[in-house]
């Protein structure tokens, strides 16, 4: 509860408008969990204040999940992501390796994002973007995804099934569909020693997501202060993909 109290206004700011969704262990890790969508009154979870989320923390809220889109206009997306996700037994070298050389395009492209551990496994890139309709955005992302899978097809796949990506790392555009939820920045996770999706710099890529705990995000708060800020205009994807080259391509099927 006082680590939530501590990054309450980092989610708010973040969750502002969207329909957010929650993931409860009302009785601890150890027990059942279900997701929710959906107060008890009906319509979205939108929460508003500290003590708002606070109270559903209380109740159990342990994630949270936020959409791309905000609540009054769920398809048109402000974030593009692409989520880096290791099949095991690929792990946090082969992340880093991946996220390199997508650093490199999004650096060829002059795209600036935000990074991400997911608290778990992976790796989430964060463009912010003019609203565009996710449809669109899935694919752009998934064109860029697919230039990762060639330029390191041994370590990279866009393959969606598990199957078939052998010890490879997933590259989840998907993520961008408007009925997806991705955890939140400063959220914390499920895991025995409750690990946080931490905001982090390039530079600090090597520490991989089970170094992020509570109080190792309260140090970086302390000394860097929130890495969670978009600086700047928002980026017009698809312009930025026209000035690349990348042709047409329609929405996504």
């Amino acid at each position: 509860m006082g680590y939530y109290a501590e990054v309450a206004p980092y989610l708010l700011e973040q969750g502002r408008g969207r329909a957010l969704t929650v993931k409860r262990w009302p009785h601890g890790i150890e027990g059942p969990m279900f997701y929710q969508k959906h107060p008890p009154d009906g319509g979205p979870i939108l929460v508003t204040s500290p003590a708002e989320l606070l109270t559903w923390v209380g109740q159990g809220a342990l994630e949270w999940h936020a959409p791309l889109g905000m609540a009054v206009s769920p398809l048109l997306h402000d974030w593009a992501i692409l989520d880096l996700d290791p099949n095991p037994p690929a792990g946090w070298s082969e992340v880093m390796q991946v996220g390199g050389v997508f650093k490199q395009l999004l650096d060829l492209m002059d795209l600036p994002f935000l990074l991400k551990t997911s608290g778990q496994r992976g790796l989430h890139f964060y463009i912010g973007i003019e609203p565009l309709h996710h449809q669109r955005i899935l694919a752009i992302m998934g064109r860029l995804a697919g230039l990762v899978e060639q330029t390191v097809p041994t370590v990279a796949t866009t393959a969606r099934f598990k199957r078939d990506r052998g010890s490879r790392v997933y590259l989840d555009f998907l993520q961008n569909g408007h009925s997806r939820t991705t955890v939140m920045a400063y959220s914390l996770r499920a895991t025995p020693a409750a690990t946080v999706s931490a905001p982090i710099t390039w530079e600090q890529r090597g520490f991989g997501p089970h170094y992020w705990t509570m109080e190792r995000v309260r140090e970086q708060l302390r000394r860097l202060g929130n890495l969670w800020v978009w600086k700047g205009p928002r980026v017009d994807l698809e312009e930025a993909v026209r000035r690349f080259g990348m042709q047409g391509g329609g929405e996504w099927r």
